[in-house]
């Protein structure tokens, strides 16, 4: 759940019935309903997404020629402006820097006629170069529904809305893929209900769309691909299908037909032809002919694709984009360095939606998306702290006592990048960091503050080790920062895996383990003793969940126990003592014994009242939040436990504080719990 405001409720240990606001009386509860305070939005600024080079999706920016030019950077991103969870309310708009002039400019939308486009084109899914040298963006969820495809010339800086190639009956579908093909125009594939999967072909200059559906199971095209005669199409849902479309004739040949959802098919195109990948072997498509390539051999021709600057030029501009301040820090090869402050964009709300923490009675807050850290301290409010060139996916804060106090660890995408902020000293971006380069530009030495740590994917240099997308951080008692992710690369076993390791002293240390193939990450807590951590993660297929425990020093797995799911699947566990571990699951609140390997006490808060997150205060009472009576209301609640006899643990429940959410916006409920380990304090975010 997205939280577009910040919301905290305080409590002592000694008096947890008792609420007050911040510098008034304790208050007695009535009716066991708590006293709720709204302080307001912490992060605001603008929504741009500038690390959009089509080689390498989220981790680098794109540079494109000077207009009427094969030389000069200009760096082009994507004003997403006000958005609703993540589709924009109103047409995104692109933003050239450039950086002959330091200048930027605001490219909007318009239609092929010229007219401004003011409506939200949807939600970017896919973005690819032309081979006619033009950058090309799908979307999906536009403002009537279905996606668009959106044209930027970086010769004339213009953008144009070449409108929603998919439309059955008197809707639109969303846009699901994108590819060039071997012929060198441009291939789509549609997203909709059963049975509404299309592919489009566009040659620059007008569409060719399926007359019918491919099958009436699928829902999505995977992966579409095409040569001067045929499309190729992979379709997805349960099971998946390689076709080949005659568009001269409309006849379709199926070429390849796996079933169950976890042996995927994948296409892209060669210069000599497309092909397709299952596992370890390619597969040559000619027409209806398929053929197979020996195993674990490639193509050797190269891939179709047009980038004015590959990723890997290290000639290009040196950037990072500071959100909350709009502007960009740059090194130029040359040496030179400095700041271009970008004007005209929209601003929106950011949502203070990702991980928290306490450290010294100032609860950390992160806008993940955004890469953003405030605080909030007791008596003072909120403080704006800095932004950072990644996504905020984690973040662990040391003990008092270990020699790491101070410091606070972020973690997160793209290459399981984790940086050190010191709390001691102010935030700052050293421009001779960005030599550095790569998913911590900005952040690369000692004299940056947060300056990078280390990069978790393949640290260990095994090939297959490692978070791309570092999930979860805890500091054990031993001065380890253990951690968990998803190596996100497609493996054998298709798509993201679970990967766990360990940080200390510059240190990396992965794990990874066969089953791990088949499991993606949930969730994870530190043990009672602090020594250890808990993992949970979800399988690929079936509906059996896994709890390892993990010892970071050891760099190992030292136990694992298998725990059936019902409803969705667990979403967060936490340790209650040194064997029980407490969890939750759709409406469920458990127990889960780490000695018998079974729940021992399970209770459901109400039919389809969903819990969304869940702590232990320092006086071992739990407390749950989660929709009460509708979506339109939120409750807190605490739990207390006798676990004396575990074949007959008894609970007693109180209501805490509900919240009414008046503006009927679901996305604005608060989600996250956590007690400050200092004062004691219950901090809802």
């Amino acid at each position: 759940m997205l939280l577009a405001w910040a919301l905290l409720l305080f409590c002592s240990c000694q008096k947890m019935d008792n609420l007050a606001l911040p510098g008034e009386p304790i208050k007695p509860i009535e009716s066991g309903t708590g006293v709720v305070q709204n302080l307001g939005h912490l992060f605001s600024g603008a929504n741009v997404t500038w690390k959009i080079h089509p080689q390498d999706q989220g981790n680098t920016p794109l540079f494109t020629y000077a207009p009427n030019q094969t030389g000069g950077y200009c760096m082009l991103m994507i004003d997403n402006g006000k958005v609703d969870g993540r589709t924009p309310l109103n047409a995104f708009h692109f933003v050239v820097v450039d950086f002959q002039t330091f200048s930027s400019k605001i490219v909007e939308i318009k239609t092929p006629s010229g007219q401004l486009v003011t409506s939200s084109v949807g939600k970017i899914v896919r973005y690819i170069f032309g081979m006619d040298k033009n950058f090309y963006i799908a979307t999906e969820a536009a403002a009537n529904g279905g996606g668009h495809l959106i044209q930027y010339n970086p010769n004339t800086q213009t953008a144009t809305d070449l409108g929603q190639p998919f439309k059955e009956g008197g809707s639109y579908l969303d846009i699901y893929s994108l590819n060039t093909g071997t012929d060198g125009a441009l291939y789509g594939g549609s997203f909709g209900g059963n049975g509404q999967v299309y592919t489009f072909r566009y040659d620059y200059h007008n569409f060719q769309v399926d007359a019918t559906p491919l099958d009436s199971e699928s829902r999505y095209v995977a992966y579409v691909s095409g040569d001067s005669r045929f499309t190729y199409a992979v379709c997805g849902k349960s099971n998946w299908y390689l076709y080949a479309i005659d568009r001269q004739t409309g006849a379709r040949k199926t070429l390849k037909y796996n079933p169950g959802n976890t042996t995927s098919i994948s296409v892209d195109s060669r210069t000599d032809a497309p092909y397709a990948q299952s596992v370890a072997t390619h597969y040559k498509l000619e027409g209806f002919d398929i053929t197979p390539l020996a195993e674990y051999v490639r193509p050797t021709t190269d891939r179709v694709e047009y980038v004015p600057y590959n990723y890997t030029d290290v000639s290009t501009p040196k950037v990072s984009w500071l959100d909350g301040e709009s502007k960009l820090a740059y090194l130029l090869n040359n040496g030179q360095s400095g700041y271009i402050n970008v004007t005209g964009l929209q601003t929106d709300v950011f949502p203070s939606a990702g991980p928290a923490a306490v450290f010294n009675n100032k609860l950390y807050i992160t806008c993940d998306k955004q890469g953003l850290v405030g605080a909030y301290t007791l008596g003072v409010g909120f403080e704006k702290i800095g932004s950072t060139s990644m996504q905020i996916n984690s973040l662990a804060v040391p003990f008092i006592n270990s020699a790491d106090v101070g410091k606070i660890f972020l973690g997160g995408y793209p290459k399981g990048l984790m940086l050190q902020y010191s709390t001691q000293q102010n935030w700052s971006i050293n421009l001779a960091g960005l030599n550095v380069g790569g998913a911590g530009s900005g952040f690369g030495n000692s004299y940056t503050n947060p300056s990078q740590q280390c990069m978790f994917q393949n640290a260990d240099a095994s090939g297959t080790n490692g978070s791309m997308s570092l999930l979860a951080m805890t500091y054990t008692k031993s001065g380890y920062l253990a951690t968990a992710g998803n190596n996100d690369r497609i493996t054998s076993s298709g798509g993201r895996q679970l990967s766990m390791g360990s940080f200390k002293n510059g240190t990396v240390k992965n794990l990874f383990l066969p089953e791990f193939a088949d499991y993606e990450f949930q969730s994870m807590c530190l043990t009672k003793d602090s020594n250890y951590t808990i993992i949970s993660a979800v399988p690929h297929g079936g509906n059996v969940i896994k709890l390892y425990k993990y010892n970071p020093v050891s760099n190992q797995v030292v136990a694992s126990w298998s725990l059936p799911l019902w409803g969705d699947y667990a979403n967060s566990i936490y340790a209650y003592n040194n064997d029980l571990l407490v969890g939750f699951c759709s409406e469920f609140i458990y127990l889960f014994d780490m000695n018998s390997g079974s729940i021992v006490w399970k209770q459901s808060v109400g039919n389809s009242q969903r819990i969304f997150s869940i702590a232990v205060a320092p006086d071992n009472s739990v407390y749950i939040s989660h929709m009460f009576m509708s979506a339109l209301n939120f409750k807190i609640a605490k739990f207390n436990f006798d676990v004396s006899d575990r074949m007959n643990i008894k609970s007693t429940t109180k209501t805490i504080a509900v919240f009414d959410d008046a503006d009927n916006d679901e996305k604005n409920k608060p989600s996250g719990l956590m007690f400050s380990p200092v004062s004691s304090e219950l901090f809802i975010t």
